[in-house]
């Protein structure tokens, strides 16, 4: 594939350090360190003829992760998808590669994988995971193609950290305040965030907790990207899909329940009727502080984290907890208990027990017996614990993703774990 470094950048930003100079201080200025990316351009339809197989390659930026009952697919940020054969718990064998430029996000249901790929969506047959078949291909279903003046596609950005001093009336530090990422085209013109693809923007590979954001109900596929809900019908997956609007910025996850989706954000929990599967409408949201913000729903109850993270721009509320939210009645949900956390993550729930990962503060084990009234039973400051996924075939196992990589552990009578292996990562 031929691409090359476009003449002009686009930035985004993460501000890891803000200060103010004393010599610059009457002049309004302001230092800010940031990663800029530099736009890679380049044949969109070579990409897409890309092969889907390839032989295994070691993981060097976890992403997305699905446990089936012999394999596990962990996605490789902008690249692919590794599949591990787990048959032998205790040595899980990485065995082939997925090719799957632009792909951060995917979801499973039986033997279809459905995956992100920049501007398009993939149906994918796997059920032959070393030997995987491309069932069908909705082009620009995620988004337009974004083109630079030559016509050639975008297809990625190189990063960059830098260091620049700013005068605070510059449009480009008022941009910088509306939203940690400032993106501009080719002719210096900025992009709003909203218009960026969720493919393009950044990484998403640290540990993000229980992250959805494609999923799938009846005969839809329903994938978030920043304020758009993409629906796709799987009948007829390449060309009757449709990009909606949502009242809902900064969208994070998307769960079906009883023909309603719940959208989770950093600063509300939306709940969508699909009288219209096509067409989700809002029916209730509930507003919550500004965090991130993992959503869970759950036999009459939605389980919601919202974590503060000095480290993850995303977070930046003041508050740490576990909501739980009556969902009986979808149409008018209500908040019915708030349960101070640490630092919560990702979250699962295994029989009459919900997983709670608190990060470096390890994991929290709840009884839900009466799920609207989670009684914390167990505590484990040793492992330390970000997206906690169960394992669809074993009661008894549980997977959890920490900084060593992606952990099995079986779980005793007394909620103990006990270590089987780890997928490095």
């Amino acid at each position: 594939m031929r691409t090359k470094q476009m003449l002009s950048i686009v930035c985004i930003l993460s501000i890891f350090l803000v200060s103010f100079s004393a010599c610059t201080k009457d002049k309004g200025t302001i230092k800010v360190t940031f990663q800029e990316a530099t736009a890679i351009y380049g044949d969109l339809e070579n990409v897409r003829a890309t092969p889907l197989n390839a032989a295994a390659r070691t993981i060097e930026n976890a992403g997305k992760i699905y446990l089936a009952e012999n394999f596990v697919l962990v996605g490789e940020e902008g690249v692919g998808i590794h599949v591990i054969d787990n048959s032998n718990r205790a040595n899980p064998t990485n065995t082939s590669f997925i090719n799957i430029p632009g792909n951060k996000e995917f979801f499973v249901e039986g033997n279809v994988l459905y995956a992100e790929s920049n501007y398009d969506m993939l149906k994918i047959d796997i059920s032959n995971p070393n030997q995987v078949t491309l069932l069908s291909r909705a082009k620009n279903a995620v988004q337009s193609t974004f083109l630079n003046a030559e016509g050639e596609a975008l297809l990625g950005f190189d990063f960059t950290q830098k260091t620049i001093v700013l005068d605070k009336d510059d449009n480009f530090y008022s941009e910088m305040q509306r939203s940690n990422y400032v993106y501009y085209d080719y002719a210096r013109n900025i992009i709003p965030s909203s218009a960026i693809p969720t493919s393009f923007a950044g990484n998403s590979a640290a540990q993000s907790g229980t992250v959805n954001r494609i999923n799938k109900n009846g005969d839809y596929v329903y994938l978030i990207s920043n304020n758009n809900i993409i629906v796709l019908n799987d009948n007829n997956f390449a060309t009757n899909f449709v990009i909606n609007d949502s009242p809902i910025n900064d969208m994070e996850t998307v769960f079906p329940y009883k023909d309603h989706l719940f959208i989770g954000s950093s600063s509300s929990m939306g709940v969508f009727k699909l009288d219209n599967p096509m067409d989700p409408e809002e029916s209730f949201s509930f507003s919550h502080a500004t965090s991130c913000d993992p959503v869970l729903p759950h036999n009459e109850v939605a389980y919601i984290t919202l974590r503060n993270s000095a480290d993850d721009t995303r977070c930046q509320g003041n508050i740490n907890t576990l909501i739980v939210v009556d969902i009986e009645d979808i149409s008018q949900p209500k908040e019915i208990q708030t349960i101070e956390m640490t630092s919560p993550y990702g979250m699962t729930t295994i029989g009459n027990h919900l997983f709670v990962g608190e990060g470096e503060n390890g994991l929290k084990i709840f009884d839900i017996i009466n799920n609207q009234q989670p009684e914390l039973v167990n505590q484990i400051p040793t492992v330390e614990a970000y997206d906690i996924i169960s394992d669809p075939q074993n009661s008894n196992i549980i997977f959890i993703a920490g900084p060593q990589g992606l952990s099995q552990f079986t779980i005793d009578e007394n909620l103990n774990l006990n270590i089987q292996s780890t997928i490095e990562m």
